[in-house]
């Protein structure tokens, strides 16, 4: 005779069941569809982060068809039960987790897909809070990927920086802040990166470090942009504690590819959707 379930173990089962329904319900929810402002939603494949998913999403214009916004939309259950971290990059970069997400397909961005790295132990200062990492590579997978220590030109490549008018006003490479060589900093499979000398986190201001806006280079091109937010900061958009709606970026006076780019960058909670959004915005066509 089979024995009868325990309470702790039935609740068990219904936590998990209202879990996955939840997770389905988000899933799929609004997958291509039009709001009130007239623009369109177009979902990439969705991936498991924590307890919970994560997925690309293009915002369009209904006449026009111009991509408006990119970016990436996590669910409420994304944030719990977060690894420790996978595995360690050489240098300042601590462990992280690493998962890569497709962007919507007929994709009119310069975007060809995007990287989250969820840091539980941040890497290095004054970046140590928990954080993600938010690469939108404007490379294929495959160029990323080449890009390890094992390439016996990797020193040569990693200090063939971009031309300055590629770089945003205002940014340096994080090898020049240290004093070191470009190889010291370069991350494999990732790149080196760009960090903007007027931001708060930086001296002299020495703000505690919410949300900052990266680029990276490798081999001459600039290959991703990057919003790199705390947890705790992407959380407290739901409670209304913090407002990143429109964070304006620099821009640089040549873009490569030629596309569209972001002028500004946002970290919002859209309860409209149900969904964290960390988001490139108000895309300009740039050359």
């Amino acid at each position: 005779m089979p024995t009868r379930p325990s309470l702790v173990t039935r609740t068990g089962l219904l936590l998990a069941l209202a879990a996955v329904t939840a997770a389905a319900a988000w899933h799929t929810r609004r997958a291509s569809a039009p709001d009130s402002t007239g623009v369109s939603t177009r979902y990439g494949t969705a991936i498991a982060i924590g307890n919970g998913q994560a997925r690309t999403y293009i915002l369009t214009d209904r006449q026009s068809g111009r991509p408006v916004e990119v970016g990436v939309a996590l669910s409420p259950e994304a944030f719990d039960s977060l690894p420790h971290g996978s595995h360690t990059a050489p240098g300042a970069h601590g462990p992280y987790s690493e998962y890569l997400l497709e962007l919507p397909a007929q994709n009119p961005t310069p975007y060809r897909f995007v990287e989250v790295d969820w840091n539980p132990i941040g890497h290095g200062g004054p970046y140590t809070a928990p954080h993600f990492d938010f690469h939108f590579y404007r490379v294929p997978l495959a160029v990323r990927n080449e890009i390890v220590l094992e390439d016996p030109a990797f020193a040569e490549k990693a200090a063939r920086l971009p031309a300055a008018d590629e770089l945003p006003a205002g940014y340096v490479s994080s090898h020049v802040l240290l004093n070191t060589t470009p190889a010291g900093m370069t991350v494999p499979r990732m790149g080196l990166h760009w960090l903007d000398t007027k931001s708060p986190e930086l001296p002299p201001t020495n703000r505690p470090f919410t949300a900052t806006f990266i680029v990276g280079s490798w081999n001459g091109q600039v290959i991703f942009d990057e919003p790199m937010v705390t947890r705790d900061f992407i959380l407290s958009q739901r409670t209304g504690a913090a407002s990143a709606d429109s964070i304006p970026l620099p821009s640089a006076r040549r873009y490569v590819p030629a596309g569209y780019y972001p002028t500004s960058y946002a970290v919002r909670w859209d309860a409209a959707a149900g969904e964290y959004r960390i988001a490139l915005r108000s895309l300009s066509r740039r050359d």
